[in-house]
């Protein structure tokens, strides 16, 4: 099967020059041939969907190994395999890739894959559309963090081949009968198709809200007193009384409802909200601040430690993210 030949990006079969082409896009820093055979031939398909970005790539008959830049796009990738299979280094995992099993990836995270004659389709998928959908979907429910989804997608179940046959129509309709179609009203209802069965299909974060559990088992709303203060003053010494006091309930039970509703403890996910805050500051500090005077900017003393879990949270050290700071 083709998939959208009408919109290509790069055809080659020159290996120096494909990755001159990918660096120049920032789409991937490394490309190396395992055992150099006479088939590379990488082809890369890609065309604009409303908010989204629907691609198709492939690097022919031959197994390669390739590299992703840490990058500054807040979205997720999914990767829908086509054809063949590889293993994929994210985030401090490591993940199996095949037409049974796909992922989903962290775009601002550097990734490394082993390809085995490999070709995927894959979307773009921008946090702040998927947030703004599920909140349509979900209305005031909707909590006021982005929906995080299980990086691994298991494409052997029916909602796993679901979301493939919905992104396989829309890619055939994109190629065919909507190919040079200037029409948002019908590009926009495809996205919103996608978007809806990625939501409702795919294991997130929000899955039990869309799935129609009530709002106060979900959230209740002493957790979302919390959250709330933590996302407002987490430049500010927040300790557990704090936290409780303006929760109005007692720590074990903002403990317990906290991981029922984001899987962690209210302080760990204190200290995620300030790990992406110093992420952020890395990226984007106008008075040129460092790694340490950052790190202790959100309250992390130890510069050792920070390192460590920084690099846990987003798969990279914290002077890698500093060096991509315009």
């Amino acid at each position: 099967m083709t998939y959208l030949q009408n919109y290509q990006v790069l055809s080659s079969r020159d290996l120096y020059e494909t990755r001159a082409l990918l660096a120049e896009l920032n789409s991937i820093d490394t490309l190396d041939l395992i055992e150099r055979p006479a088939s590379f031939d990488v082809s890369i398909h890609g065309v604009a969907l409303g908010d989204l970005q629907v691609l198709h790539s492939s690097f022919g008959d031959c197994r390669v190994q390739l590299r992703t830049p840490e990058s500054d796009n807040d979205a997720l990738f999914m990767i829908i395999p086509t054809e063949g299979g590889g293993s994929v280094q994210h985030q401090g995992q490591n993940y199996t890739i095949s037409t049974k099993r796909g992922m989903i990836r962290d775009m601002r995270v550097p990734l490394f894959a082993d390809e085995d004659r490999f070709a995927c389709l894959g979307v773009r998928l921008p946090k702040d559309i998927i947030a703004r959908h599920c909140r349509t979907l979900l209305g005031n429910d909707m909590p006021t963090m982005d929906p995080g989804f299980e990086i691994s997608l298991d494409l052997d179940t029916a909602p796993g081949r679901h979301v493939c046959n919905t992104l396989n129509y829309i890619a055939q309709a994109l190629d065919d009968p909507l190919h040079n179609l200037d029409n948002s009203i019908v590009l926009n209802s495809l996205q919103d198709l996608l978007l809806t069965n990625i939501l409702m299909m795919l294991p997130n974060s929000c899955s039990e809200l869309l799935h129609g559990q009530t709002k106060s088992n979900a959230v209740p709303h002493y957790v979302k007193r919390a959250r709330d203060y933590i996302h407002a003053y987490a430049h500010t010494a927040i300790t557990l009384e704090t936290l409780v006091q303006h929760a109005g309930c007692g720590y074990r039970t903002l403990q317990m409802a906290f991981n029922a509703a984001y899987g962690m403890s209210p302080m760990a996910y204190l200290r995620s909200v300030r790990l992406n805050n110093a992420y952020n500051d890395l990226l984007n500090d106008a008075d040129g601040a460092g790694v340490a005077e950052i790190a202790m900017k959100w309250g992390f003393a130890h510069a050792g430690r920070f390192a460590r879990i920084y690099s846990k949270q987003f798969g990279v050290l914290p002077s890698e993210t500093l060096r991509k700071r315009q």
